[in-house]
């Protein structure tokens, strides 16, 4: 019944790729299966030495870090970014952190981690978009990784404005002190997954996981959508 139901919405409402605008199959969902293939995949978890990595080199501790696909302007792909972040694709963000973590399960990228933690929203910020991105594509990884997602311990006490037109030391300025680790968390002592949608400086992830450490927490990996290239 649910499928002949699809079927007829299917018909009259046709879903389409994020990406390359095609209608999609009945068993396709968000892109189409070629786009699926034709992803420019960064392979981060197979080099632990890999670019994400190393944007944290003597600044931060990291345990492992690593992003699904590049973040290349004028590429299709970036669009996914834009669409979740500021168009209310939630599900899609959702959907997208599933498929990252099926396809790095069997690399051992999720074991030891006690917790996934999605960078936090200002709760203003969080209001007017009407969803944290970062925490439906943590819930993706989270229900593939079977690990419990934690929303509530770290928080961002700052309402920030765009980022994107700012440089590397401008960001870094402007995310100090941003966030914290509140006291009493289950996330004391534990071994942390902090998830965001793309990383550009490492910025924002460098001032959370600095307010992750400093609040207890034993060590810090990193997971992002996207990063850019």
């Amino acid at each position: 019944m649910r499928d002949w139901l699809r079927n007829i919405a299917d018909f009259f409402f046709p879903r389409t790729c994020r990406v390359c605008g095609k209608v999609l199959l009945h068993n396709e969902e968000y892109l189409c299966m070629q786009c699926m293939i034709d992803m420019p995949r960064t392979d981060f978890v197979s080099n632990p030495d890999n670019a994400m990595a190393q944007l944290f080199y003597g600044k931060l501790p990291v345990e492992r870090a690593a992003a699904y696909f590049y973040f290349a302007k004028g590429s299709d792909y970036r669009r996914l970014i834009h669409l979740i972040k500021y168009r209310g694709e939630k599900e899609c963000g959702s959907y997208l952190g599933m498929m990252m973590a099926r396809e790095c399960m069997s690399s051992g990228f999720f074991d030891g981690i006690d917790y996934i933690v999605p960078v936090p929203l200002h709760r203003k910020k969080e209001l007017e978009r009407g969803y944290n991105q970062s925490e439906w594509i943590a819930q993706g990884i989270a229900d593939v990784a079977g690990v419990p997602l934690c929303t509530d311990a770290l928080v961002c006490h700052t309402h920030r404005e765009s980022q994107t037109r700012k440089g590397i030391y401008e960001r870094y300025l402007a995310t100090r002190e941003v966030f914290e680790l509140l006291p009493d968390t289950p996330l004391v002592g534990a071994n942390v997954l902090l998830v965001d949608d793309v990383v550009t400086t490492g910025a924002t992830l460098l001032a959370c996981g600095e307010a992750l450490l400093q609040g207890g927490v034993r060590q810090v990996s990193m997971m992002t959508l996207a990063a850019a290239k």
